[in-house]
């Protein structure tokens, strides 16, 4: 091994650790990786940032504008309404939701499916008496498995594609994945129907939670019509510099006012409505002129009270709640925080968020209007109102739609180019304004697949790949070709649950190409490997994106997701690599 391979080593070790840490965003740490790169040397620029000319980061980005289209006609939410219909038994409900999502996700970026459907799937099961937690595991792995049907079903796929053509391999086409995707699809839902359903828990949605336990931490206090607070606003009456309580909401002549400005002025009969632990509300009994509400359990309709997830994406990230000035920005008030499946309540403002956190908040009924489709979180409970498309924008997402399809499987253009076809088509028809295919794009994810394709450029040239191909090569005498490979798909299968399936795809692919070289096989079956193990992501919530999004809502821990999702990861590892050795070896 040379200087460059040790000293490249050293840089993954090091962003490995911080991504594990989660110290940093997974972006910025594998931007900083590939910065340390060029400044040492290893690579020129214009090698570490070829990631940024690759095909599949450009078509990533244009089927994110087109996702943001089909989400936009809000139909999806009503269809899955009517496919569950009254269902009450698991496996007829598992197998009504997760085949349709694993259909749609296989032409459909699978984070926009999720996010949409959340609160669909959280208010059915609500009305049918079925725990949430129950459904929505199961709906990010319909995604995960649908996704390996289709050249598009997911990033990895395309990533992977970029690198064939990098190499002067021929770009694969539309359904070249079905030979693995459908059979592990399929195999997964029955999965799921049949066993995996026991492992799922049967726990309590956060909002549902918080409601039942809203008694031990919201406390209403009736202002005295003698109260030095009267006439006071609540800045000045020093209701916002209280520790580990803090004031969420006001009721006056039966109107809340969330959250209350700070200019807010205080009258007599105001009803006060504060949110910490029982601890700390003996700070409020020590206030003179504040008398107890006999009820003292706040009234919380289903219009003020919202849950969302702390997204990849927002600028909230990794900042303590009060220094992001939430409550003014958003015109909302956090009254817990979930993690990990623990509710906190008291201490909010010194909270530093994560990603995957579950915020309840307060605000008012248009909340949702104005920040339903924000980058900074996703809003996941109460069920997001969604302005409906004119009958031309649906005919328009349709017709776009189909002829993708269509023009895909008879091979007409190649994929990069259909998806600039149909982003042309969408922002030509206005059926998208150019405001929202900006936003539509998760330029977190554009950036790590840039940089994860640089560090994997970084391997090849400094001979590393070859390296640790040779290393596992040196075990053919005892493990044979197919040890080989299932060796292979299980380190690539543990990586992507603690990094990420892009970062673990741009890695790995360079030392499966110089296995297959090694061992005289084709290259494509370990590209197909690659892609396959680097999404088949069920076993921790930080590993998909969409394992993520359903964390906080579902109420899981992380050993939820090995329970279910162990015994899927081996039943995807032994129908890819059966198949795999049937079709190469």
């Amino acid at each position: 091994m040379n200087i460059d391979s040790l000293v490249l080593c050293i840089i993954i070790s090091i962003m490995f650790f911080v991504l594990i840490k989660e110290w940093l965003l997974p972006e910025l740490a594998v931007f900083l990786a590939l910065a340390a790169i060029i400044l040492l040397g290893i690579l020129e620029p214009g090698e570490a940032l070829i990631g940024f000319s690759n095909s599949g980061v450009h078509t990533v980005a244009l089927l994110l504008i087109i996702a943001a289209t089909v989400s936009k006609t809000g139909i999806l939410g009503e269809i899955f309404e009517k496919i569950l219909g009254k269902n009450k038994s698991m496996p007829l409900v598992l197998f009504r939701l997760m085949l349709p999502v694993s259909s749609l996700s296989a032409f459909m970026n699978n984070t926009p499916i999720v996010t949409m459907l959340i609160p669909t799937i959280q208010h059915w099961a609500i009305t049918n008496h079925i725990r949430p937690s129950k459904l929505l595991i199961p709906l990010s792995y319909a995604t995960i498995l649908g996704g390996t049907i289709t050249l598009i079903g997911t990033s990895t796929n395309l990533i992977v594609q970029g690198f064939l053509i990098e190499r002067g391999i021929d770009e694969f086409h539309l359904f070249d994945f079905s030979i693995f995707g459908i059979p592990i699809a399929l195999a997964g839902i029955l999965y799921m129907v049949v066993v995996g359903h026991y492992a799922l828990p049967n726990r309590k949605d956060n909002t549902e939670s918080f409601t039942d336990e809203k008694r031990n931490y919201l406390f209403e206090f009736i202002v005295d019509k003698t109260s030095k607070l009267v006439g006071k606003t609540i800045e000045e009456a020093q209701l916002r510099h209280l520790q580990e309580i803090f004031l969420v909401q006001i009721i006056r002549n039966d109107r809340m006012i969330v959250p209350a400005p700070n200019d807010y002025i205080i009258q007599a009969e105001d009803t006060l409505v504060f949110s910490g632990s029982r601890y700390a509300f003996q700070q409020i009994l020590q206030i003179n002129g504040l008398t107890l509400s006999k009820d003292s359990s706040p009234t919380l309709n289903n219009g003020t009270l919202y849950e969302v997830v702390i997204s990849n994406r927002s600028p909230l990230l990794y900042k303590k709640i009060k220094e992001s000035n939430f409550r003014s920005k958003y015109n909302a008030a956090i009254v817990a925080v979930k993690r990990k499946n623990k509710q906190i309540t008291s201490g909010i403002g010194n909270i530093i968020l994560k990603r995957g956190d579950s915020l309840i908040l307060l605000a008012n009924h248009d909340f949702s209007n104005s920040w339903g489709d924000s980058v900074d979180f996703h809003l996941v409970s109460p069920i997001k109102m969604v302005k409906r498309s004119t009958t031309f924008e649906k005919v328009m997402i349709i017709g776009i739609l189909t002829g993708f399809i269509l023009t895909s499987i008879f091979q007409l253009l190649s994929i990069f180019q259909l998806c600039l076809l149909a982003t042309s088509l969408i922002l030509l028809t206005r059926t998208l304004s150019i405001s929202d295919a900006k936003k539509a794009i998760s330029w977190d994810v554009i950036i790590l697949m840039g940089c994860s394709i640089g560090i994997g450029e970084a391997i090849e040239k400094t001979g590393l790949a070859i390296s640790v191909a040779s290393f596992l090569t040196k075990l053919q005498p005892h493990l044979g070709i197919v040890g080989i490979i299932i060796a292979f798909y299980f380190i690539t299968m543990i990586m992507t649950e603690v990094l990420n399936n892009l970062a673990t795809a741009a890695f790995m692919f360079p030392i499966g190409f110089s296995i297959a070289q090694q061992i005289n096989v084709e290259p494509i079956m370990f590209a197909m490997l690659t892609a396959i193990a680097a999404s088949c992501s069920f076993l921790t919530p930080i590993g998909y994106q969409t394992n993520l999004l359903v964390y906080g809502p579902g109420g899981y821990k992380f050993t939820d997701y090995i329970k279910v999702g162990l015994p899927l990861s081996f039943i995807c590892m032994s129908i890819t690599i059966f198949i795999a050795c049937l079709k190469w070896l």
